[in-house]
């Protein structure tokens, strides 16, 4: 006996239809660029968080080593000898980095500007905040 090929074929169809195995596949493909977008977002802010430590860290070590006279010469080579110590371990992180150095009263200033899409790895964070970070420090000149 042969049955009906079409009638077969219209039911295996229904039968397919009715079928919710692939339902939790569509949900992971709706949410799946929300979480990889949050992912991004949370690299990149913690690679800005960890260049503003270094930056610090950097900054603070000029100002000690500009403190304890570890550069020498007058007054403006003193002070030109400490943005370049600066400059030379900052723009690995931001190729526009710029370094202002200052001595007042005895306390030495020291000041540096980076850009925040070019610290961001990824590129996500920074296209949605383009701006400057500036991290400053100041220290006792010892006499």
């Amino acid at each position: 006996m042969m049955g009906n090929g079409a009638g077969d074929k219209r039911s295996e169809i229904k039968a397919f239809l009715r079928q919710e195995g692939g339902s939790a596949t569509i949900e992971f493909v709706l949410w799946l660029p929300i979480v990889v977008a949050i992912l991004l977002l949370v690299v990149d802010s913690s690679m800005l968080f960890m260049s503003r430590s270094h930056a610090m860290r950097v900054i603070q070590d000029t100002n000690r080593l500009y403190s304890v006279g570890q550069f020498t010469g007058t007054s403006a080579e003193r002070i030109t000898k400490a943005q370049n110590y600066a400059l030379s371990r900052l723009r690995g992180l931001s190729p526009s980095t710029v370094v202002a150095t200052t001595e007042t009263d005895g306390v030495v200033l020291t000041r540096a500007t980076m850009r925040t899409r070019e610290i961001a790895q990824i590129g996500f964070l920074g296209m949605m905040i383009d701006t400057e970070m500036v991290v400053a420090a100041e220290h006792r000149v010892e006499s």
